[in-house]
């Protein structure tokens, strides 16, 4: 990534994929084909660039409104929906090396996991809760699981009898020394390690502690329990600074035992607990959930999803294409281009769409558009139904290859249909990919020098 455009170019994506978590590789492909398709065209660049520009203002418009043909609500009361955008995100990611079964015992627990961390009955401003994720290697990815509360490592003298002993919760908590006893704590936890002697006094007094936490877990105990962390050891404990949990017990996955930690109250944190066959499908499965997991947050801000499986960008290419048609003098005339040049730079924009489409069969596989609702379809006899799954295949359904000449229509939605998309993708990271494809394509193409200091 020596060159300048190039490193841009990924800084871009980079950034779009830490804030959103997905359509990192939509927005690379795009954003490639617009720069490809403008030198194939041999458009002019200035008249390329006001006319793209011109399209994705048009797509937002689209997209944000009413009667946008490739967009569904979210009900966040409704699980399915949820478990299909989480799956969405799985099966983009073959590395995680799951089957169709494991794919969608993960996508339920993602779901979950997420449910968990949404506060409930909450007033004013409210904040997330945290999912906390610990891996398992060597388990059935089918063995993972989501827990409510925080899971830890058991302490070496902690028993099954000392949490008996100590007997049903509330429990107070707190991160400090003898005053706990006085102060009748039950259970003591601490970041790093508790010192022998003190470790041993508050055994005696019959307080179970908890040590070795690690600084990646002291946020959600802190969440979780409503303590605040003591630094000094020297300093009087103020009252606030005790929290609560509701109370503890053994949780065991093949030879490892944690202990989990049940929240007080409305504390949303959980504990995810995924297992794999090896540590590397384990990390990539670890970070796929979790930026599944980020994808499902962002909804809650915009609630809606897209259809996946390349059908939003099918049916989004042939509606801009065929409104365009009809306006094309007008329109070029308003962004002082040839008509021929805007229906060329329409032409080539569409057909970028389509590639994002196209690129998701992997071994080089034809795809398909049906001339009636403009989805993605796979020509294979096995297959019932479009990329998303809302469209069912019968007799009369005309289709063509993609990116070949076709007739231009508008695209019919979907009426009178119990069927739901079963494949989505997320509203709020396609439609900033969408955006920042098109604004680099123009930036690229705009480019006429570039100083570059050798020094």
């Amino acid at each position: 990534m020596s060159e300048p455009l190039l490193k841009m170019i990924s800084t871009a994506a980079q950034h779009h994929t830490a804030r959103y978590s997905d359509s990192g590789l939509f927005m690379g492909i795009l954003m490639l084909r617009l720069i490809e398709n403008t030198q194939k065209y041999n458009l002019r660049t200035a008249a390329a660039t006001k006319v793209y520009k011109h399209i994705v203002e048009e797509c937002n418009t689209y997209l944000k409104g009413d009667s946008c043909g490739c967009k569904v609500p979210v009900d966040f009361t409704i699980f399915d929906s949820l478990i299909a955008l989480a799956h969405s995100m799985i099966t983009s990611k073959p590395a995680c090396m799951l089957n169709s079964k494991e794919t969608q015992h993960i996508s339920s627990l993602i779901a979950q996991a997420f449910l968990y961390s949404t506060p409930c009955n909450s007033s004013g401003v409210t904040c997330f809760g945290r999912t906390v994720t610990i891996g398992i290697e060597g388990q059935s990815v089918s063995d993972s699981s989501v827990f409510p509360g925080l899971l830890v490592d058991v302490p070496e003298m902690l028993q099954t009898v000392d949490l008996k002993r100590l007997g049903s919760g509330p429990f107070k908590l707190l991160k400090l020394g003898e005053q706990v006893v006085k102060d009748k704590v039950r259970l003591f936890a601490c970041q790093k390690v508790v010192h022998p002697i003190l470790h041993h006094y508050l055994r005696k007094h019959g307080v179970a502690v908890i040590e070795r936490l690690g600084l990646a877990l002291i946020e959600p105990f802190v969440q979780i329990t409503g303590a605040q962390a003591v630094a000094s050891l020297y300093s009087s404990v103020p009252a606030e600074a005790y929290g609560i949990v509701k109370g503890f017990c053994f949780q065991s996955y093949g030879s490892r035992v944690v202990l989990q930690l049940l929240p007080s109250k409305d504390a949303a944190v959980s504990t995810m607990v995924l297992c794999h066959r090896n540590e590397t499908m384990l990390e990539e499965l670890k970070m796929t959930c979790q930026r599944a997991e980020h994808v499902l947050r962002l909804t809650l801000r915009e609630p809606y999803a897209l259809f996946g499986g390349g059908c939003t960008e099918t049916l989004l290419a042939t509606h801009i294409n065929h409104m365009n048609q009809s306006k094309a003098a007008t329109t070029a005339a308003a962004l002082c281009v040839s008509q021929s040049e805007f229906l060329m730079a329409v032409e080539a924009f569409c057909n970028s769409l389509q590639s994002v489409a196209l690129s998701l069969e992997h071994d080089g596989q034809d795809c398909l558009i049906d001339l009636t609702y403009a989805h993605r379809w796979v020509p294979d006899i096995y297959s019932k139904t479009c990329g998303c799954c809302l469209v069912e295949d019968r007799s009369n359904l005309e289709k063509t290859l993609l990116n070949t000449a076709y007739h231009t229509f508008s695209p019919v939605s979907l009426e009178n249909t119990d069927n739901q998309p079963r494949i989505l993708d997320s509203f709020s990271a396609k439609l900033n990919a969408l955006n920042v494809a098109v604004e680099m394509a123009n930036f690229v193409l705009d480019v006429k020098y570039i100083i570059k200091d050798i020094n």
